[in-house]
């Protein structure tokens, strides 16, 4: 165990200035001075990895996904750097690394790379030397030597996977929100914070769209049990610690009610089983298209099967059911929905939820185009315009039925 080793993540909008750079110096310095060991994973500087995204776009409508590593893994580069200089002139000792420098060996998956092993040893070395390790999050390098990236979040993913390779004792996660609350503040005004959560609903509200970690993060950290913190840059409130779940009883209760609008929902409809649904199947796997929902139902004259995708994969998803036999085959496509989502330990169990969820939206003539459980969800995709006015009148009924927890266990 490595006594006092703590890991730090700072997101995009906590670095977004020269000044926010300061700022996050002298918070790390601080810790530094209490004899604690830091590593500290960055973000790209504010809105710069899109900037960069738009400039590929610019240069060609279908740019070359090695390139695109090569050229978003900038960011990170830049943020690094400028953290570490800013460390430097208060007096901190402090190193930067890409991920290639300190080990992070992934995949050749460019753009969306998995972290295949983290070696590590610069960093120890430098933790031996008494300097904060600052490591650009986000990348890494194929045994092949390629440059790479780890998709939407990989930040996260960077700052939990180095928690757990090196054992730290904390990994604490720094946004512009303040932890999980009941649902997304922005939205509901008397959302409230959650001191707690358990590791299981937290991959959950990951999944289904709350931002304050990316999903494999969540993963990582529930396979692993890294001690995680999820915390805000801009104030010192207690945030979120997402642990094992305490409880040793069944219980039904509402952690949060979260959101997502990245997607879309298409329904297929063939004469039967056999025509065109494994190849549909089969082709989903090949082009590697993530399922946020899949159900299939099979009658005597029809088959039926909904698929829920990010939105960004809907034109793949659509080429490939073109070109399936179309002998009594039908598609219907919603690309203006949203998910909405109750989480909860025990809930997707429980038949009452399901129908007051329903009733809820029924009641306010909200659409629902599919409703999808899990055993800690229940999923509702509705009328994009309509996300907002879902996620509050839902989260009002529950409220005053006493049924989201306001503190956690």
């Amino acid at each position: 165990m490595a006594a006092g080793l703590i890991v730090q993540k700072y997101g995009g909008s906590s670095l977004s200035s020269p000044e926010q750079i300061q700022a996050i110096a002298e918070r790390i310095a601080a810790r530094a001075r209490d004899a604690n060991r830091i590593i500290v994973a960055v973000s790209a500087m504010g809105s710069s990895t899109d900037e960069l995204l738009r400039l590929a776009y610019r240069i060609t409508p279908q740019p070359p996904r090695r390139e695109l590593d090569m050229l978003l893994s900038v960011g990170e580069r830049t943020s690094m750097a400028l953290l570490s200089m800013a460390l430097n002139s208060i007096g901190c000792k402090a190193i930067s690394f890409t991920g290639s420098q300190c080990g992070i060996v992934t995949s050749v998956s460019h753009t969306r790379a998995l972290i295949q092993e983290i070696r590590g040893d610069r960093i120890e070395e430098a933790l031996s030397q008494g300097q904060v390790v600052i490591v650009a999050g986000f990348q890494g390098v194929s045994r092949t030597k390629e440059i790479t990236t780890l998709g939407r979040g990989g930040s996260d993913t960077t700052a939990v996977a180095l928690a757990a390779r090196l054992d730290a004792s904390a990994c604490e996660i720094y946004t512009d929100v303040p932890g999980v609350f009941t649902a997304d503040p922005r939205i509901v005004k008397n959302a409230t914070g959650l001191p707690r959560i358990n590791y299981d609903e937290m991959l959950e509200l990951a999944v289904l769209g709350a931002k304050v970690l990316h999903y494999r993060a969540a993963e990582l950290a529930r396979r692993y049990r890294v001690p995680l913190h999820l915390l805000s840059s801009f104030d010192d409130s207690g945030g979120t610690v997402v642990r094992s779940s305490g409880d040793k009883v069944e219980y039904e209760q509402i952690s949060s009610i979260t959101s997502k609008t990245d997607v879309a929902l298409v329904r297929v409809i063939a004469k039967s089983h056999d025509v065109g649904i494994p190849q549909l199947m089969r082709r989903i796997v090949e082009n590697d298209i993530q399922l946020t929902n899949y159900h299939c139902a099979s009658g005597t004259e029809e088959t039926t099967v909904t698929v829920v995708v990010e939105r960004e994969n809907l034109d793949t998803l659509l080429g490939i059911i073109s070109a399936l036999p179309t002998d009594g085959l039908r598609t219907e496509t919603h690309d203006d929905v949203a998910s909405v989502s109750i989480v909860g330990s025990g809930i997707a169990c429980s038949a009452r939820t399901i129908s007051e969820v329903e009733r809820v939206l029924t009641d306010a003539k909200i659409p629902v185009y599919d409703v999808g459980t899990s055993s800690l969800s229940v999923t509702c995709i509705v009328p994009e315009p309509a996300r907002k006015h879902a996620v509050e009148i839902l989260h009002m009924r529950f409220i005053e039925k006493g049924r989201i927890r306001s503190k956690q266990r």
